[in-house]
């Protein structure tokens, strides 16, 4: 008997996990192909799902003819790709049209017959409608008043539903044809599998790209299916799911086979095809301007970053600002350091170090607020006696939902019709703690955040946090510690627009919890009896950097000494300029004019957030493609465009190699994960986009989207997040990782840290080493090579 569990195994693994709405994590829908080299599964997908890893090549031939793809870089593709006659001949050789559809399918699709009275529904249509609805039903556990029975399992509940087909929308033959055939279908997830493949015989060679076809015919139900697997998998256990699910999508295939096996059967077709599409091909010269595109940007940069000199200097800094590596606040930084000159900027992961999950006052669970490659290592809560209930919280909630107004209406009558228009009203004021974190309310968010960690405990973290950082001695009288935030309105994909790496969380208890350590006089004696003493003058101020209107807002100065209070006034004149320069530059990026008054841009970017039509309040990470792991005086220079995540990082301080591993292992893979959710949102957004926001449903509570009332979960970014309507906002580029530490130590680090190899030598990131004068990449076969 032929051993089919590995190919089902490759099938499982390649599907990767999804997060739901509240805490939706930028996370890359190629992770499960990561094994693969780029492009391996770039066939691999176009086999699958006829899904590529490049814009079609009309995209790049008008790149090509803005002058954003450069002759140079189309000729260093071509010679990667092993083309040896140059652009020229390349180009006249290009075909006019992009290739065909390679036109995977399962057996469903052949079914001679309409699947209904509307003969534009395929069977395929069908079975994703039939699987979707049931899934929404299933996994629902905050929305509908109503649940499915879950103590005989995902398949057996599923079963059951097939067996009286009542909202199948068949034919009335067809549809009985239906019914006595899931009668006979096995009673276990197990047993379905065996027998659909002894039934379908699907060949070896193609049995994994068609089992995982059948997972992508419904992918957003696969992907939430790959988060529960996730999810366990951090707690040591293990979740069925997914592997049910492609029981379930099996014998659908078994359902609609009609039995025949002659030449002219549609069981024969379809295994021609598969056999065909077993030496099915990605795109090459797709491949090759998707390259080309890349090293446009790559090349200048690298070449830049080499030129620039790392040296600092050793004067004390007015202001020190620790920012989060997320790319909006790069314009920032480079603002405030135009604005105050004697000011010095640092990048660091937007959770400064502190693996926390947060508890709301009166919850019974606590809320992850770190990178989801993380587990939380404690907690910390906010105290406040006058906090509502969880039940008021999960009220407040349903409000902000999309469409929520209707039903708020329907359910409470048209005495909330007044509090809903009152809502609906843009403001243009600055944003509040409760309106960024919907955990808040205004009482608790006034007290900062407690932990019932040791003091011994916080001296030890703050300890190496401080150094990593790059908040080197001497200290300024101000260090800003600034996470981010963003406001926007009626908008289930909102959290997208907080942190792309912790759980779409806001910043602001972080830096709340580790700048009261800080200021913390006991804290700082158990430093300086250390040999590390904190200027008595520095004041450690938590804030955050509004990104939908570059604002910076400060948090908790009610606590600040009087001395403080009283410098206080001074510091926010310099922040509100920084502010406008940065408002200035971002401008016609949101259609608004950059010569209006400060005061107008303020108000109309305030308005975007609060306007609850507004589909584009920002452009969040759009046209993320790099990373940057250097001291800042290697960047402070360079205009980077809101495209870098830049992390500090002094190689020189780092003798054993340890902070660069880190580095590599944590901040790196969370940016490319930014990074391919762009990427895979932009290049196949019916697959990997959630596409227009306008008809975006909530499914659940809290899971996902349908666009519309129908169809499979929809995972990804809106097109609205990519596309401004007229053009891409977002160009398809891999990451390119710089590093500015000598080459062997950056190698050795590479050699430590087995995912981000993979990543480095698969292709799924550049990794550049910015050390000398001349810039170096890691090549696939491992080394490194002048490009």
């Amino acid at each position: 008997m032929t051993d089919h569990q590995p190919a089902i195994a490759r099938a499982l693994s390649a599907i990767a996990p999804a997060w739901p709405l509240d805490s939706l994590v930028a996370s890359s829908p190629y992770w499960g192909l990561r094994e693969l080299p780029f492009r391996q599964a770039a066939d691999t997908l176009r086999q699958a799902a006829d899904s590529p890893l490049h814009l079609p090549r009309s995209a790049y031939r008008e790149a090509w003819r803005r002058g954003e793809i450069r002759p140079e870089a189309l000729e260093t593709a071509l010679r990667e790709a092993g083309w040896r006659d140059g652009a020229p001949a390349w180009l006249d050789d290009a075909s006019g049209e992009d290739m065909p559809a390679a036109s995977p399918r399962p057996l469903a699709a052949y079914h001679p017959e309409a699947a209904g009275p509307l003969s534009a529904q395929s069977w395929t249509d069908v079975a994703i409608q039939q699987i979707s609805q049931f899934c929404a039903a299933w996994f629902d556990r905050d929305q509908a008043n109503w649940h499915l029975d879950h103590e005989r399992g995902f398949y057996a509940a599923w079963l059951e539903q097939m067996r009286h087909p009542y909202g199948l929308s068949a034919l009335p033959e067809r549809r009985e044809q239906i019914r006595r055939r899931a009668e006979q279908l096995p009673e276990d997830a197990e047993a379905m599998l065996a027998a659909g493949l002894a039934q379908l015989q699907a060949q070896p060679q193609w049995l994994a790209p068609w089992l995982q076809a059948l997972l992508m015919r419904n992918n957003g139900w696969a992907a939430w299916c790959a988060y529960l697997g996730w999810q366990a998998g951090l707690k040591g256990e293990r979740d069925s799911h997914l592997r049910q699910l492609l029981a379930i999508q099996l014998a659908w295939e078994c359902v609609l086979d009609d039995g025949a096996r002659g030449p002219g059967s549609a069981w024969s077709a379809w295994q021609r095809d598969w056999a065909r599409l077993n030496d099915c091909q990605a795109d090459a010269r797709g491949l090759i301007w998707q390259r080309a595109h890349e090293l446009s940007l790559h090349a200048p940069l690298v070449q830049a970053l080499c030129r620039e000199s790392a040296a600092e200097d050793t004067a004390r800094p007015a202001l020190q600002a620790v920012f989060c590596i997320d790319v909006r606040s790069e314009p920032l930084r480079r603002a405030l350091e135009e604005t105050i000159p004697d000011s010095r900027t640092c990048g660091f992961a937007g959770f400064f170090g502190l693996p926390l999950a947060y508890r709301a006052p009166g919850s019974a669970a606590a809320q992850p607020r770190l990178p989801v490659l993380l587990a939380p290592a404690w907690e910390a809560a906010t105290a406040h006696a006058s906090t509502p209930s969880a039940a008021r919280r999960g009220w407040r909630a349903f409000q902000r939902s999309p469409l929520a107004g209707f039903a708020l209406v329907e359910s409470a009558g048209l005495g909330k019709l007044a509090s809903l228009i009152r809502r609906g009203k843009t403001r243009a004021g600055q944003a509040t703690l409760p309106q960024l974190d919907p955990w808040l309310t205004p009482d608790s968010a006034k007290p900062a955040p407690q932990d019932g960690l040791s003091l011994d405990r916080r001296v030890e973290i703050v300890g190496g946090l401080l150094p990593a950082m790059g908040l080197a001695d001497p200290l300024a009288p101000w260090v800003l510690l600034t996470g981010h935030a963003s406001h926007v309105s009626n908008n289930p994909q909102a959290a997208a627009l907080q942190c792309g790496a912790c759980g779409g969380h806001g910043g602001h208890q972080h830096v709340r919890l580790l700048a009261s350590w800080l200021n913390d006089p006991a804290l700082r004696e158990r430093l300086a009896a250390q040999g590390r003493p904190l200027p008595a003058d520095t004041v450690f101020l938590p804030a955050l950097h509004l990104t939908h209107s570059d604002e910076i807002l400060l948090l908790d100065t009610d606590a600040l000494s009087e001395d403080a209070r009283a410098r206080l006034p001074g510091l926010q004149a310099q922040l509100q300029a920084a502010s406008a320069l940065a408002r200035k530059r971002r401008a016609p990026q949101v259609g608004l004019a950059p010569e209006a008054d400060d005061a107008v841009l303020l108000k109309r970017m305030r308005q975007k957030g609060g306007d609850w039509a507004e589909t584009r309040p920002e452009w969040a990470l759009a046209g993320n493609a790099l990373f940057i792991a250097a001291p800042r005086a290697k960047t402070r220079r360079l205009d980077l465009g809101g495209r870098a995540f830049l992390h500090e990082y002094d190689w020189r301080a780092d003798p054993d190699g340890k902070g660069l591993q880190a580095i590599l292992a944590a901040p790196m893979v969370v940016a490319h994960w930014i990074n391919m959710q762009y990427f895979a949102s932009t290049v196949d957004p019916r697959r990997f986009g959630s596409g227009n926001k306008l008809l975006h449903n909530v499914v659940g509570g809290r899971i996902g989207v349908f666009e519309g009332n129908s169809g499979d979960l929809r995972i990804g970014l809106a097109w609205q997040s990519v596309h401004d309507g007229q053009r891409l906002r977002h160009a398809p580029l891999r990451l390119a990782a710089c590093v500015d530490a000598p080459p062997d130590k950056l190698a050795a680090a590479l050699a430590a840290q087995p995912i981000p190899r993979q990543l480095v030598e698969n292709g799924w990131l550049h990794l550049y080493c910015v050390h000398g004068e001349t810039p170096l990449r890691w090549h696939g076969d491992g080394g490194w090579k002048h490009d």
